[in-house]
Parts: C-alpha cells; structure tokens; sequence
C-alpha cells in the first residue's frame, strides 16, 4: 500500500509536489509560532478584534445614521486546563436601541477571537505563498487581500448586528451559515483573480 502510495506520489506534477511542500511547511510552521508564541500573547488577535469593534461600530452609525453605537473592548484571562490564555473581546453596544419585538438592547454584538478573521487570512496568505509567482506579486495581493477581507468582515458584524436589531430569530442562521459563505466565496475569487493572473508557462517571469 505504501509502496504504491509513494509511485502515485512520485507520478504527480513538479509544480503540485512544490506547492504540497510548502502548504506543509507553512501550516506546521504557522500551527508551531501561534499555538506557542502568538496565541498566549493575544497577538494579533487582541489587535484584530479591536479594530473589528471599532469598525463594526462605525459602520453600524453609517447604517443607521447615528452615533448610538460604540465598541467596548476587555481583556482578561481564561483557563483552559493548566494553562491561562489572555483573550481580547469586543463588544458593539448601543445607547438607544430598540429589538423588533420592542425591549431595550445595549449589547447588540460580541465579537471574540474566533471572529476576527485571522485564521481566514492566513489561510488566503498561504496559498499565495504556495502558488507560484514572483515575491512582488505575491505581497501585493496578500496585503489588497487582507484589506479586502477585513473590511468584509466589518460589513459581516455590521449586517449581524442589524440581523440582532431587526430579524433576531434568524441570527444563528445568518451568523453561521449565510454570511460565512459570501467571505469564503470572496477568498476563493481573490484566489482565482491571483491565479488567472500569472503568466502563461511560456514567458519567463522569477518564481519564488
């Protein structure tokens, strides 16, 4: 069984064994410095989670044509069996809002480490990384991308918390399904764009 896996592996294309080789590499190596450097020092999450408060909140104002809603951010830290992680939270409150039903909300929408779309981002990094291509290139769409993808999760949370304010009982569908396919639908065109973009293997061009 081996023995035919490693034939198999062998027939594949030069250009597919190089890009599986560093999508390796890559997620071992991201996988190693977040879980033991990054990660028990909120960073970027704390980063990240901030600024998508901050913008959620401002893009809810311009929705509703008030200043009503602002972002409280709280650090702490939680256990998770021995250890202690500080985790950053976000939370997009309001004034002077009102639900469908009528009762008061001040806490509109909680935005945690898990929504601050960083591991979204890695993930379109890296398969640039993977792709062939020149550096160039590559840094430019990482950077147009993850702009791209951060101010789509701003209008993500934004039209979350309107989906809290208006249509409450579809929240959970919204939050986990809806929403969630248009920014994975984005990255898969962003990737598309960057791989329709590069030349043909007839012109000469400098690959990473």
């Amino acid at each position: 069984m081996s023995n035919r896996l490693f034939i198999s592996f062998q027939k594949v294309p030069p250009e597919v064994k190089t890009f599986l080789w560093r999508a390796l590499a890559l997620f071992i190596g991201w996988k190693l410095l977040y879980s033991f450097v990054l990660s028990p020092r909120d960073m970027p999450d704390a980063f990240l989670t901030r600024q998508l408060g901050n913008g959620t909140a401002m893009a809810l104002n311009w929705f509703y044509r008030t200043d009503d809603f602002s972002a409280q951010h709280t650090a702490r830290f939680e256990k998770y069996g021995q250890d202690s992680f500080l985790l950053t939270k976000s939370m997009v409150r309001c004034k002077n809002c009102t639900m469908e039903d009528g009762r008061k909300i001040v806490n509109v929408l909680g935005i945690f480490r898990a929504c601050n779309g960083l591991e979204l981002m890695i993930l379109y990094a890296g398969f640039i990384l993977c792709f062939t291509g020149s550096i160039p290139r590559k840094l430019i769409y990482i950077f147009l991308g993850i702009i791209a993808l951060y101010i789509l999760n701003v209008f993500r949370c934004m039209f979350l918390g309107f989906v809290v304010l208006e249509h409450a009982q579809h929240f959970d569908v919204a939050h986990k399904y809806f929403f969630n396919t248009i920014v994975y639908a984005l990255t898969f065109l962003l990737w598309v764009f960057y791989v329709k973009g590069l030349p043909s293997k007839n012109e000469k061009v400098d690959y990473a």
